[in-house]
C-alpha cells in the first residue's frame, strides 16, 4: 500500500477535504493558485499521513512560490507510519507518532488557512 496524504480545511483534519488524496511514496509540486491535484489557495490548516510507507518530506508555504522569507512548515515523517498521524496545525512545530514524525514552523504572522505551495518529496 502506498499510504495516503489528505488536507484538511479545519484544523485537527475536521471539515472539508481540501484537494486530492495524495498517494505516498510519490512526489509532488503543487500549486494551490492553479488548482493543481485540485486544491483551492489559502484552504488548508491540516494534513492527515495513512500508511506511509517510508522516509518523506513535506513543505507548505504561505508564498506561491515557495520562498522560505514568509511563513512556511515542514513537515519529516523519518520511516513508515502504519496507522493514521494528524498534524493538525501548521502553525506550530511538534513531534507526533513517538518523534517519527516532526514538524517545524517558521512562523511569521500565521500559515493555517493561507497555504498556497506544497512540495513532497518522497526520500527512499
Amino acid at each position: 500500500m502506498a499510504g495516503k496524504i489528505t488536507f484538511w480545511e479545519g484544523n485537527g483534519a475536521t471539515q472539508n477535504q481540501v484537494g486530492n488524496t495524495l498517494n505516498g511514496g510519490q512526489n509532488y509540486n503543487i500549486d494551490c493558485k492553479n488548482g493543481d491535484h485540485g486544491f483551492r489557495n489559502d484552504e488548508a490548516r491540516s494534513l492527515k499521513l495513512e500508511g506511509i510507507p517510508g522516509m518523506t518530506l513535506i513543505k507548505v508555504y504561505d508564498s506561491p512560490s515557495a520562498s522560505e522569507n514568509d511563513d512556511w512548515a515542514k513537515i519529516l515523517i523519518r520511516g513508515p507510519i502504519s496507522g493514521a498521524v494528524v498534524v493538525g496545525s501548521f502553525n506550530s512545530s511538534a513531534d507526533l507518532d513517538g518523534g517519527n514524525v516532526k514538524v517545524t514552523t517558521v512562523y511569521n504572522n500565521g500559515l493555517d488557512g493561507k497555504i498556497s505551495k506544497i512540495l513532497i518529496d518522497y526520500l527512499e
